[in-house]
């Protein structure tokens, strides 16, 4: 018997990990490089984030976030909390004048009150030509099999210059630690989008999900192929629950009618972002809707806890107007000042959906020119707690579709019909095991 019992439980400890779906949240941690935060260390790991983000199952925090935190001494030492891991990553580049001589690394389980490292290993005998690309795959398959994941154990496919593929990491670094002092994080989120879409078009280098993401919006603006955009989303946010292609998908679904699908996919874009107030208030203005006000207060509590410009204790004024007042009434603009600062942290140009959202609500959008606009939403609601008549609205729209013609599409009332399905939408980002 006892032999039995001892035996069942070696079974169960070797093979249910590997079988079972876990809710796992992974965030890599920024590198050092002797020590010290450089370009080559801080941009490696968002590298590495990017790549073990690939993963089907695991929930991976982007490095806006993550870095953020970490680099903020008053809320470091409470990362797990802020960033609701399970696990992290986090290692060390050596380097002697200059040249790459190993790289420590580890994975540690913090899911417990007593921290646990479930790998701990050593990349040694680099050296400053060593490929970074072929050590960040190297790592990504270590740390994903490390976390009993299971899903595919795919890296980038595209193989690219050694040196090439190191000025990238190289910019991607430079660009963490040039706004490491910023405290606009949820502004950065943004910004970090943009840059990474801009070295793709000065290097070719990019994640699947993004070169595939950026592609369907250019199809989309060119054919005006709604059921297929709307299907491309679907997918790319089915195959890779980690990208920017799940906050997309939930702006879509809030175009087409789809609330329930659009709350599911900004909730798991609040595991991906945690550190943004945008998607709080996106959850928050759902919930609204669905005329859930214990988890529409919940939403905006989180937003304000993320909130580094003021805009949260802006909507909250306009959530509760309008539980008060008729739809006709025309609520207060934005303080115009707070979209400054959002444009002025994205370079000048209106880049991403709530940017262009708040210039509306500010009263200023249609003073922009097209070139600084750039969008991947229909437009066919009006966005957060403004009413179809406000006049900020119909200025906006106007706008967007005499520059966007996405803004014009006819949609029909049959695109996603799998978001009419509970269980449908319920199994878009659960982890799954291979059959």
């Amino acid at each position: 018997m006892a032999a039995l019992v001892l035996g069942s439980i070696l079974i169960y400890s070797f093979y249910l990990p590997q079988a079972a779906p876990k809710q796992i949240t992974l965030a890599v941690l920024p590198f050092s490089e002797n020590s010290e935060f450089t370009n080559l260390s801080v941009g490696f790991s968002a590298a590495l984030r990017d790549s073990i983000a690939l993963s089907r199952d695991v929930a991976v925090v982007d490095s806006v976030s993550t870095n953020a935190v970490m680099w903020d001494i008053e809320k470091s030492s409470g990362m797990s909390h802020i960033l609701a891991l399970t696990h992290f990553v986090d290692g060390e580049l050596h380097t002697v004048d200059g040249e790459l001589t190993r790289m420590d690394f580890r994975v540690v389980n913090v899911s417990q009150p007593n921290w646990k490292e479930v790998l701990k290993a050593t990349i040694p005998d680099l050296s400053a030509s060593s490929d970074l690309q072929e050590v960040r795959d190297t790592l990504t398959l270590q740390v994903r099999r490390s976390l009993y994941d299971n899903s595919s154990l795919r890296t980038e496919p595209v193989q690219h210059d050694a040196d090439t593929y190191r000025e990238y990491v190289h910019s991607l670094g430079a660009w963490f630690l040039r706004n490491k002092p910023s405290k606009l994080i949820s502004t950065l989120h943004e910004a970090y989008q943009a840059k990474t879409k801009d070295l793709y078009e000065t290097t070719g280098i990019t994640t699947e999900p993004s070169r595939e993401l950026w592609n369907a919006v250019a199809t989309f603006e060119r054919t005006q192929d709604v059921h297929e955009f709307s299907q491309t989303l679907w997918r790319l946010a089915d195959e890779y629950p980690n990208s920017l292609a799940v906050d997309v998908l939930g702006s879509l679904a809030y175009d087409l009618g789809k609330l329930r699908l659009a709350e599911r996919a900004w909730l798991h874009a609040a595991r991906v972002q945690p550190q943004s107030a945008f998607v709080a208030l996106h959850i928050a203005h759902v919930r609204r809707l669905f005329g859930d006000s214990e988890g529409t207060t919940q939403a905006f509590r989180i937003a304000e806890l993320r909130d580094d410009l003021g805009f949260v204790k802006y909507f909250k004024t306009l959530d509760e107007q309008s539980m008060q007042a008729s739809q006709a009434t025309i609520l207060p603009s934005l303080d115009s000042t707070v979209i400054e600062a959002l444009i002025a942290a994205t370079d000048g140009r209106l880049r991403g959906d709530f940017l262009i959202e708040a210039s509306i609500h500010a009263g200023v959008f249609g003073s922009q020119s097209p070139h600084t606009v750039e969008t991947m939403k229909l437009w066919r609601s009006p966005p957060l707690w403004l009413s179809e008549d406000d006049p900020r609205w119909r200025e906006g729209r106007s706008f967007l579709a005499q520059h966007f013609p996405s803004a014009s599409v006819t949609v029909s009332d049959d695109l996603l019909p799998a978001a009419d399905s509970e269980d449908e939408v319920a199994r878009l980002f659960t982890p799954r095991r291979p059959d």
